[in-house]
């Protein structure tokens, strides 16, 4: 009788652990957390395989550093929370990059709940000790409402404490009035793409983000597809860009990866970044330029270095990289 009473109350705690752990919870932050995470809102920028093109798409891509704080190796499984309940919810992809200096992800096997809305993987190759783990992950779906007066809503909701979070929403090719109900920490233009940048710092789990955008644009063209069709002017600032190899457009099936998307993101940003650093470095003494990059500034005030900083990286004076170096030196 008393085997058997022990035998219960064993499958009685096994139940209530069940019950009370939550189903998503594969790792803890005592052996991985995740410490940057960079959310890129892209409204009709590109259509995914077989999508409707009357129907615009908004394309997520989260790109972001896992950091193993344990001493041994981390093997388990990740778990990312996506909205899967909004309209013509599409995986795109799962990649995970060797450095930050990568440009040749490798697509990692993953699964999507639809019913508990969230991507789970494992790592192709385990994390070690003390090392970080970059990803990258890509949805699409189709929030966007309107006809020429088009708007919608973005959401983040954390599943885990972030210490550095950027969220980066790219105005669709040719649309006008871009407009978000937030005051954004950046904004910047390139290639006529309105570009607006929110930073956070220490997001708390559970804590709600959440955007309302609105733009007008008439047409049903999508971002990649203009870029495709766009000719760089022939002028010196533009003159090495334009040995770059263009996108190719074959039709959706044929550049649809991961590795080909990826790219295609990048380009933009490299592009953009690359052209800011050449027009600003042309106009600004070389005196002031070695000021900048050889003589280290007092911090007297955190919040104004750090304005000082979203200049500088507006101006083109540093780079995005060098931006997240210095950044980082004032926490």
């Amino acid at each position: 009788m008393r085997k058997k009473f022990r035998g219960f109350a064993l499958l009685a705690l096994i139940l209530l652990v069940k019950v009370i752990l939550p189903v998503n919870t594969v790792y803890s932050e005592s052996e991985i957390s995740l410490t940057e995470l960079e959310i890129k809102v892209m409204p009709e920028f590109i259509n995914p395989e077989d999508w409707d093109y009357t129907i615009p798409s908004l394309l997520v891509g989260y790109h972001g550093t896992f950091t193993n704080h344990s001493d041994s190796v981390f093997n388990g499984e990740i778990i990312i929370s996506v909205p899967t309940h909004l309209p013509l919810f599409k995986e795109g992809f799962v990649a995970q990059f060797k450095d930050q200096t990568d440009t040749q992800p490798t697509q990692e096997e993953y699964t999507v709940n639809f019913d508990e809305q969230y991507f789970s993987w494992t790592p192709s190759n385990p994390i070690q000790p003390n090392d970080e783990y970059y990803f990258v992950l890509e949805y699409f779906s189709a929030p966007i409402e309107g006809e020429v007066e088009r708007n919608f809503q973005y959401e983040y909701i954390p599943d885990s404490d972030i210490q550095y979070l950027n969220l980066t929403f790219y105005a669709p090719f040719q649309a006008e009035n871009f407009q978000i109900n937030k005051e954004a920490d950046l904004i910047t233009q390139s290639f006529g793409v309105e570009i607006q940048v929110f930073e956070y710092n220490e997001i708390k789990q559970g804590e709600i983000l959440d955007f309302n955008v609105s733009y007008k644009k008439d047409s049903i063209v999508t971002t990649v597809e203009a870029f495709n069709d766009f000719t760089m002017p022939s002028d010196e600032t533009h003159a090495g860009l334009n040995q770059q190899a263009p996108i190719q457009n074959q039709g959706n099936e044929s550049f649809m990866n991961a590795e080909n998307i990826v790219m295609i993101i990048l380009m933009i940003l490299i592009i953009a970044a690359f052209i800011f650093i050449i027009i600003r470095k042309k106009n600004m003494p070389q005196t002031q330029t070695k000021e900048i990059k050889d003589t280290p500034k007092k911090i007297v005030n955190k919040d104004e270095e750090i304005k000082k900083l979203r200049k500088l990286l507006a101006d083109g004076q540093i780079d995005e990289r060098t931006y997240k170096e210095k950044r980082s030196k004032l926490d």
